[in-house]
């Protein structure tokens, strides 16, 4: 489809082409920026060919996705600490661990595979920690349940890792000091200490196998990877940091969020993350290509609607995902040449310039990258309908339309090509993908020496009586693949019925101290703005914690004044 006169009218794929070729190359001879987004609802070959389509066909290092800012940060920092490994371990691993430490949101909900291997631990008698803002299903089964403020997390990791190295001896730790021990006690000696966290850290100071699973988080980047690096050093100086057996796992926020990095879906990072600046991969590249890579840094996700005169978006609904989805839409409306390859018209493909009819899940082919590092075949269940064709085909095409032919005539040509160009994925046969449930990426422990930094502790001063915070870090309810699934979006329907204005989630004892029942409004101000919202009673929060669902982000964005979280004041509205 292509717009004429305002509007979207039907077209030919060679005429749809043909115009984005055009506008796109029309906007790179003016020197105008251009831009790509990828997607973590795209399989690992349509994410890798658009890093192809950014840095080799339209020469831009602006190549990303919204969700990344919520995982690929505290990845970095676990890499900071772990001299360049991966983070590594299984859902096995965490099965037979007989230590759990969880910094959740609500994993039941998020991750139920992961809560699940929680679950069957603890039943075989491992001990749960959980750390975070609200009693969630698996904080009723911990041992011990560690609240925390919404955006404290790395604050109380910080903590941990303080009552870890202020043990005289800790079992379990190296045999000798990492290197910058010393300047890490003196980072965090100041650090309040509770009995509650000591008691924690001797917990995983003497655990044989560990596992610790942290779920997303919509922070600032700079946070997460300090939060990340604090996690990383707490496995560490307990001695958990590449032992085989114990699992340290960021959970990625959609499925294949962690192939979408993994290939390069990222403005600081290379395909196989990495650096920018390594001669080696951009000679790689070059090889492959026929072309040496865009290497300059480009924008992130957040930044490029607005400032990118022309973007190509790949299977992702930008107002889905994006903290101010109204806002960036309007400014997708403003963009001089949007071109769309998705399954749906969805609000991002209804304000573009070209829209390319892509297969959807159910329909494509190729390969995905779950949490744990394994590589897993997408079969397609039906013919993508129509004159909808393949996601890496449609790439593909692109690609050549703007002067870089591409020679695949499968997704499992793409594959091998991902092989040669991300080392780890060399193994990645066609012959394996099949085999145990697919082939894992992640190289096995290995003995590069962990290098301690010095902490930096984030916290929410919270002079104001409540912490303001969106629940969840992207809209799943509007997905097209849940919404047009009647029972998957029963709750996200019902509850816009219910609540059209929006909402905020409130303890009982918060609601009894305002004198407010549920379904009663509340006017919530902090130094940024005010709101008014109803109220839903929440037992399982913590009191001082009001949360709002992702969904109605746009009703507080006024009062959160661009940060993830913010003191506020409460009162019932008479």
């Amino acid at each position: 489809m292509v717009r004429r006169g305002g509007r979207l009218e039907p077209t030919s794929w060679e005429n749809a082409l043909e115009l984005a070729r055009a506008s796109l190359t029309t906007l790179i001879e003016a020197g105008k920026d251009v831009g790509v987004l990828g997607s973590a609802r795209a399989t690992n070959e349509e994410n890798y060919l658009a890093v192809r389509l950014a840095r080799g066909a339209l020469r831009t290092g602006s190549v990303d996705s919204f969700l990344r800012a919520t995982y690929q940060p505290l990845v970095d920092g676990i890499v900071a600490v772990a001299n360049g490994r991966a983070p590594a371990g299984t859902l096995a691993d965490v099965e037979a661990s007989d230590f759990i430490l969880v910094l959740e949101g609500d994993l039941a909900n998020t991750h139920p595979q992961a809560a699940h291997a929680v679950i069957k631990a603890v039943k075989a008698g491992a001990r749960l920690v959980t750390v975070g803002c609200a009693r969630t299903q698996l904080a009723r089964l911990a041992a011990l349940h560690l609240p925390a403020l919404p955006g404290e997390r790395g604050f109380l990791v910080a903590g941990l890792v303080a009552a870890a190295v202020a043990e005289p001896e800790p079992a379990g730790s190296p045999e000798r000091p990492l290197p910058g021990f010393e300047a890490l006690r003196g980072s965090v000696a100041a650090l309040p200490v509770s009995e509650q966290l000591r008691q924690v850290a001797r917990w995983l100071a003497q655990a044989t196998r560990a596992g610790i699973l942290v779920g997303p988080d919509g922070g600032p980047p700079e946070r997460l990877v300090r939060e990340g690096t604090a996690i990383a050093t707490l496995a560490a100086v307990t001695g958990h940091l590449g032992r085989p057996g114990s699992a340290l796992l960021p959970l990625p926020a959609r499925g294949n969020l962690r192939g979408a990095c993994e290939m390069g879906v990222m403005p600081h990072l290379l395909p196989g993350t990495i650096p920018l600046t390594e001669a080696t991969a951009g000679a790689r590249l070059a090889r492959v290509w026929g072309r040496a890579p865009a290497s300059a840094l480009g924008l992130t996700a957040a930044g490029m609607p607005g400032r990118v005169a022309g973007l190509v978006v790949h299977a992702e609904d930008v107002p889905a995902v994006a903290p101010t989805g109204q806002d960036v839409l309007e400014a997708l409306g403003q963009t001089e040449c949007l071109v769309v390859l998705d399954a749906f018209l969805t609000p991002t493909a209804r304000a573009a310039h070209v829209v390319l009819p892509v297969a959807s899940f159910a329909e494509g082919e190729g390969t995905i990258t779950s949490l744990e590092g394994r590589v897993q075949r997408v079969r397609p269940a039906a013919r993508p309908p129509g004159e909808a064709r393949h996601g890496w085909r449609a790439l593909s095409e692109l690609s050549a339309a703007l002067g870089l032919p591409f020679p695949y005539r499968s997704a499992n040509d793409v594959l091998r090509e991902i092989g040669e160009v991300v080392p780890a994925y060399a193994a990645v046969a066609d012959g394996t993908r099949d085999e145990a449930w697919g082939t894992f990426t992640s190289p096995p422990s290995d003995d590069r020496e962990p290098t301690l930094r010095p902490l930096a502790a984030d916290r929410v001063v919270a002079a104001l009586p409540a912490v303001l915070a969106l629940e969840g870090v992207f809209d799943w309810g509007s997905d097209p693949l849940v919404s047009l699934s009647p029972t998957l979006c029963r709750d996200h329907v019902s509850r816009r019925k219910l609540y059209p204005q929006g909402l905020v989630q409130m303890s009982r004892r918060d609601a009894d101290g305002l004198g407010v029942r549920h379904g009663w409004s509340v006017r919530l101000a902090s130094a940024h703005g005010e709101v008014a919202l109803p109220i839903v009673l929440c037992n399982e929060l913590e009191p001082g914690v009001l949360l709002v669902p992702y969904a109605f982000r746009e009703r507080v964005a006024g009062v959160l004044g661009g940060r993830s979280e913010v003191p506020v004041t409460a009162e019932k509205v008479q």
